[in-house]
């Protein structure tokens, strides 16, 4: 893997805890006021579960191919399979992440808001970009490895081997999500309350 590589690899594997803890911060307060915040907590867990599921993807696959478990075209094929099911939910959640954070960006008109605004809209644009360039090949890379699948041959252990790199990678994404939210909900110390006046 590039330095670049693991740069963004790094940095998504960032992203994903701070919307986890985010979300585990507002949970209860969010499960008490309903509506759209609680909606957009969850649109922040299920980013932060993706997010997770991704970073896991490439290194499980990675670990799957220096040990001789899959070929340069399972890799692929893990990775393409892994992107199919992931870009769905990210471009949902982000969709509704970023709308809230231009409002918010609206209401508040401060460089910290302004520049999550900003953040949140390079990050769509480039997430929506991606999967129009992007899934077609994808799709192409799955289905190359699907077809004429013979059980007792060599591709069939192949196949095999990229389905349970994508469903460790899955559960791996959003139980790790789910342990940082349980870690972090109802952390945040409860206001103090006013002394009672003397009857």
């Amino acid at each position: 893997m590039s330095t670049l590589g693991l740069f963004v690899l790094v940095l998504n594997f960032a992203i994903s805890w701070a919307n986890a803890r985010t979300s585990g911060l507002v949970w209860v307060e969010s499960k008490h006021i309903g509506g759209w915040i609680r909606f957009m907590t969850w649109m922040g867990w299920l980013m932060s579960a993706l997010g997770f599921t991704w970073c896991y993807v490439i290194v499980l696959a990675l670990f799957a191919r220096s040990g001789g478990y899959i070929d340069d075209r399972g890799f692929d094929a893990a990775l393409s399979l892994g992107y199919l099911i992931v870009i769905p939910g990210v471009l949902f959640s982000g969709l509704f992440i970023w709308i809230d954070s231009l409002v918010v960006a609206w209401r508040q008109r401060d460089l910290p808001s302004m520049g999550v605004a900003a953040w949140n809209t390079f990050a769509q644009a480039y997430n929506t970009y991606s999967a129009i360039e992007g899934v077609g090949g994808a799709a192409k890379s799955v289905g190359s490895l699907f077809s004429d699948v013979d059980a007792d041959d060599i591709k069939g252990v192949a196949v095999i081997a990229v389905i349970l790199i994508v469903l460790a990678a899955i559960a791996g994404g959003f139980i790790t999500t789910e342990l940082i939210r349980r870690h972090y909900a109802a952390s945040r110390p409860l206001p103090a309350h006013p002394a009672a006046a003397p009857a």
